[in-house]
């Protein structure tokens, strides 16, 4: 079931690499539609920035599954952030921050993909019976395994200078901005004119590639709607404080998002499975699991996928039809 989506909260100070706390700002005055646009565009990467502090581990310490999660979307809605805003930030800046945040989205990937493999796995097992769990059991125990050295390798991402050089870049972008300058420069350019700007040109893209699709498309075609879904979906949230009534807006495409992620998850449980199926039967006979065990499994996730395909239609159309953004040039 989808949540609603209400405004997103400042975030409180939280504890840095080290134990070393991040600095308390003083309360930012709300945004409405006449506020200068880059002042939105500022609050946006320093929340997310401000989330990733939240979330990064102690000294020596390795994230959990939910630090690793919500670290992703901290890094995925700044990645949206810095190419939504890009033209009312510093350009060398964010061509750096942008290559940066797409290299640490990546390493924190195949850590976040196992973890949601593993409680697909562990709902399956809870339905299926003692008898498939005791089959699975080496199934199980490679996945443990792989979850083991992807937590190795995020405890030597935390700790690595690079890690530290993104931290310490962002800070540094943040540092005192916007400027006075900038402020100046940009203050003609209004959230009003923003959003009329920065959510059309999201929602036509989405739009336009969705059009093209159906239940029958292929899988890497859902794969990109569902990416630019995803970056639809952000940049109306960004946009929430001084326009609360884009929330029905921003609801309706996370729900689209959430079809096509149940899509691209059980699709890749399922090359999972076969993967391990074709490294069991080149160790020989004797390793090779039960037949039942395994193709049940993947017969699962083979009928989540379709599951999720027959939910497109409806969802899209729900999506067309609560996309309609109001007159935000009226407000």
């Amino acid at each position: 079931m989808v949540t609603a989506i209400s405004r997103l909260p400042s975030l409180p100070p939280a504890p840095a690499a080290g134990g070393v706390r991040a600095l308390k700002r003083p309360t930012e005055p709300p945004l409405t539609p006449d506020s200068p646009m880059i002042a939105l565009a500022y609050r946006c990467v320093r929340r997310e920035h401000e989330a990733l502090l939240q979330r990064q581990p102690q000294r020596g310490a390795t994230p959990t599954p939910d630090d690793v999660h919500q670290t992703r979307i901290a890094t995925r809605r700044l990645r949206v952030a810095l190419r939504l805003f890009g033209a009312l930030l510093p350009n060398s800046a964010t061509t750096r921050l942008a290559k940066e945040l797409r290299w640490f989205a990546r390493s924190l990937g195949a850590a976040r993909d196992l973890d949601v493999h593993a409680e697909a796995l562990r709902e399956h097992l809870q339905s299926a019976g003692a008898a498939a769990a005791q089959e699975l059991g080496g199934y199980e125990l490679a996945l443990r395994r792989e979850r083991l050295a992807a937590r190795d390798a995020l405890h030597t991402l935390f700790s690595s200078d690079r890690y530290a050089a993104l931290m310490s870049s962002l800070a540094e972008l943040l540092d005192g901005a916007p400027s006075p300058a900038a402020l100046r420069r940009w203050r003609s350019f209004t959230i009003r004119a923003g959003a009329a700007h920065y959510l059309k040109r999201s929602r036509k893209r989405v739009v336009r590639l969705g059009r093209k699709l159906g239940s029958d498309s292929a899988a890497e075609d859902l794969h990109r709607l569902r990416i630019r879904a995803k970056r639809l979906r952000y940049a109306l949230e960004f946009f929430l404080e001084p326009y609360p009534e884009l929330a029905p807006a921003a609801k309706a495409t996370k729900a689209l998002q959430d079809v096509l992620g149940a899509h691209q998850d059980a699709r890749t449980a399922r090359r999972r499975v076969l993967a391990y199926a074709r490294a069991l039967r080149k160790r020989g006979p004797a390793a090779t699991a039960p037949p039942g065990a395994l193709g049940a499994w993947g017969s699962a996730q083979h009928q989540r996928a379709a599951q999720a395909r027959r939910e497109l239609e409806p969802e899209w159309q729900r999506f067309l039809a609560a996309i309609h953004l109001p007159d935000l040039a009226a407000r």
